[in-house]
């Protein structure tokens, strides 16, 4: 069934409508049953007074009793009389238009027109006579009809009332709907900056809004990565294979000496090599960002991870001319964690820190537990650092503080271990270590599987 704007409203009124007029219907039917109950119980009670008061007093006596309260009338609308066993009306109200049963509670009618209904109670006295309580059905004919059109004029305000909710909250819900559509339109037509309208503490919509927004940043993130890495990986690959074209038309020549031709493979082989390295790390870092990694996650000592990736790096920053300084916990700080993935970004700050911080220069490796149970991995130097201005984009795939990018990499470093940190449920975070950088990743320790 296709859904259209006036679905909603017409069947919302005729649920309300179906409702309403059935809860009048019990309603009013349940009130007849109880008034009916009442004035059976009033006429039995009516009754019994009247036969105690014959059997004390006697049948003329009665009669005398049942006038002076015929005469008095009754509130609810009952009428007395005292007939002989022909029918004749001895006392009370005359009753003779009425075919009396001769005991029992009974719904009887006029023999005459109109035919009002009435409701009798007979009951036998002796020598001849019927004690008659009757009440006038007519009043209750009344109560019936004014509760019934009661209950259509009641009927007919909540169905206006339906309606007129139902349309607004009808329109309320097209116009948002409106809105989250023209936000998708305008995201298919190009525009990745347009967002929905909602609130952080708003209603379903606002929810729906805040989701889509959510997803059009992730969006618009990967779209401007991917253009960064179509235009990086231009640059950066097109040149090696280019360079790798040129070694293999150096290598067909004939005339070439044997030492040189070897020369050349290797140069071609290592230009592949880092073509090869820039397009896995590629591979570590997509899977890392869309949580592809999770799945090898295993629970280790940080601690001693710390203290494996120091004695590893321990020559390359002596190499370089700096001091390594290794700062962890004496007692073991057990976390789950992508064990290789976090030991290739460890070792990316590392070896980020031996090739830009520069000689002299002093590198830590620290590890610790915040008070709020997030671990803090920390490579920090004291060389030249990073501009300020470039600190917030530093991070990204390829880009690289050297524009002319006349030092070797790909500018996949950073990117890699930001995406480390993200797939533990954490976040990079670069600031100056006045002099010098220093890069932490933040994640929370988790002890056991999730």
């Amino acid at each position: 069934m296709r859904l259209r704007p006036w679905i909603l409203p017409v069947a919302a009124l005729t649920v309300a409508a179906a409702a309403l007029a059935a809860g009048f219907l019990i309603v009013g039917h349940a009130g007849e049953e109880l008034i009916s109950r009442q004035q059976a119980a009033t006429a039995r009670s009516e009754r019994d007074y009247f036969v105690t008061y014959a059997r004390e007093e006697g049948v003329e006596a009665l009669g005398a009793a049942i006038d002076r309260r015929e005469r008095l009338g009754s509130a609810d609308g009952f009428h007395y009389a005292l007939v002989d066993k022909a029918g004749r009306t001895i006392a009370g109200a005359d009753l003779e238009s009425i075919k009396l049963p001769k005991y029992g509670w009974r719904t009887v009618a006029e023999t005459g027109q109109p035919r009002q209904l009435w409701r009798v109670l007979a009951q036998p006295l002796g020598r001849g006579m019927t004690l008659v309580v009757a009440e006038d059905l007519e009043a209750r004919d009344a109560f019936r009809d004014a509760l019934f059109r009661g209950t259509a004029w009641a009927l007919l305000v909540a169905v206006v009332m339906v309606a007129a909710v139902g349309v607004a909250f009808n329109a309320l819900m097209l116009r948002r709907a409106r809105d989250i559509a023209h936000t998708a339109s305008a995201i298919a037509a190009g525009d990745l900056s347009a967002r929905a309208e909602a609130r952080a503490d708003g209603d379903v919509f606002d929810r729906l809004g805040l989701s889509l927004n959510a997803m059009l940043t992730r969006i618009e993130e990967l779209m401007t990565g991917l253009r960064t890495v179509t235009d990086s990986l231009a640059h950066d690959l097109r040149s090696p294979l280019m360079r790798v074209e040129f070694a293999l038309d150096r290598a067909a020549d004939p005339g070439l000496p044997p030492a040189e031709l070897t020369t050349v493979l290797d140069h071609a082989r290592g230009e592949v090599d880092a073509a090869l390295a820039t397009l896995s790390a590629l591979m570590e870092v997509a899977r890392a960002e869309t949580g592809l990694s999770g799945d090898a996650m295993g629970v280790i000592d940080l601690a001693a991870l710390a203290d494996e990736m120091g004695d590893l790096f321990s020559p390359v920053i002596e190499d370089a001319g700096q001091l390594l300084v290794v700062d962890t916990p004496q007692a073991p700080l057990p976390a789950r964690v992508h064990e290789t993935l976090l030991r290739q970004a460890l070792g990316n700050l590392l070896h980020n820190a031996a090739v830009h911080a520069g000689p002299g220069a002093d590198v830590r490796l620290q590890v610790s537990e915040t008070p709020d149970g997030q671990v803090r991995m920390t490579v920090s130097d004291t060389g030249p650092g990073v501009p300020p201005e470039h600190l917030g984009r530093v991070a990204e795939r390829f880009v690289r503080v050297d524009s002319s990018r006349s030092t070797p990499g790909a500018g996949l470093g950073l990117a890699i271990v930001a995406a480390c940190a993200k797939l533990h449920g954490g976040r990079l975070v670069l600031s100056d270590n006045g002099p010098g950088l220093m890069a932490a990743m933040e994640f929370p320790r988790r002890r056991q599987s999730a």
